[in-house]
């Protein structure tokens, strides 16, 4: 992996932190004296990201110590519960945004908020542009899930600040109620993504297998070997941003345990080549018997 991703993973949820604290107090400030509910909420959105933010930085620090005695898997996962509790913390904002707009709504006396809130959400949906493609960047290049889920947020909030500059735009023009409206969008919006990623958080915690594609990516590179006659089975246990293999290849009958055990350090040094963000893999083999030559015995072996 290249120095400059490293280097680009620590520096980027500083940056996202920073950028995301202004965007919050920004809007949240226009939104108050602006007479605008959309803003506001969308404010309070970005100031979830500076808690997720925070999580993130916490958790990736955890992940990134190395293995010891009482954690030879390493730290991996705390990634993945970082990206948990910033999902449950989305949910929880959702909900309250969700009450005071629909509670405005009900109450009936609205007053189409000021111009100056229209141009705050559009500054809002550059910024969050901006914060989250940097994000994504770092984090497919890591493979770091709570970077993922950090920029996944901002994106939202991307969404989000476009819905609400609409909701200002047509308020002025006659239809009050739809700022109040943006804000339920918005409310709606960090609901889903907070439980539809935290149940993608919460798979990781639990080992949830990998896609079929991927595991016959694995598959298909290690039957390029023309000792391996075929593969038993792939499991891959994902810890955070690197994944545990555990395979079984077929080889000729003919291979004494020896040979066996060369051919299966190869596989694997290749695979960790090709596949960069293999933490290690655990090959075992069995020996496929010939059906014509009879009394063979199979033998298997790990490596």
């Amino acid at each position: 992996m290249e120095e400059k991703c490293i280097k680009c993973g620590k520096t980027v949820p500083w940056m996202v932190l920073c950028g995301n604290m202004s965007l919050a107090l920004f809007q949240i400030y226009v939104g108050f004296m602006a007479n605008s509910k959309g803003l506001i909420a969308d404010g309070f959105h970005s100031g979830t990201d500076v808690a997720c933010t925070i999580m993130v930085i916490i958790t990736v620090r955890l992940s990134g110590r190395k293995n010891d005695k009482n954690h030879p898997w390493g730290h991996g996962k705390a990634e993945s519960l970082g990206a948990l509790l910033a999902y449950a913390t989305l949910l929880l904002i959702a909900i309250v945004i969700l009450f005071d707009a629909i509670h405005a709504i009900m109450k009936g006396v609205m007053h189409p908020p000021h111009w100056a809130a229209f141009f705050a959400a559009l500054v809002a949906i550059i910024s969050n542009y901006i914060l989250s493609g940097y994000g994504f960047c770092a984090g497919k290049k890591l493979n770091s899930p709570a970077l993922i889920a950090n920029a996944n947020e901002n994106r939202s909030d991307m969404l989000s600040s476009i819905a609400v500059c609409i909701g200002i735009f047509f308020a002025n023009f006659g239809f009050p109620k739809l700022d109040a409206l943006a804000a339920v969008m918005v409310g709606l919006m960090i609901g889903k993504s907070g439980v539809v990623l935290g149940i993608q958080a919460l798979r990781n915690l639990l080992d949830e297998a990998l896609p079929e594609d991927k595991k016959k990516l694995i598959e298909n590179f290690a039957m390029q070997y023309r000792d391996v006659k075929g593969v038993n089975f792939v499991n891959v246990r994902r810890i955070g941003p690197e994944g545990w293999v555990d395979m079984e290849i077929v080889l000729d009958h003919r291979k004494t345990v020896k040979e066996g055990h060369a051919i299966t350090r190869e596989v694997k040094q290749a695979l960790m080549r090709r596949f960069v963000h293999i933490r290690d893999i655990t090959i075992s083999f069995t020996c496929k018997e010939n059906p014509v030559v009879k009394g063979e015995k199979v033998v298997a072996g790990k490596s």
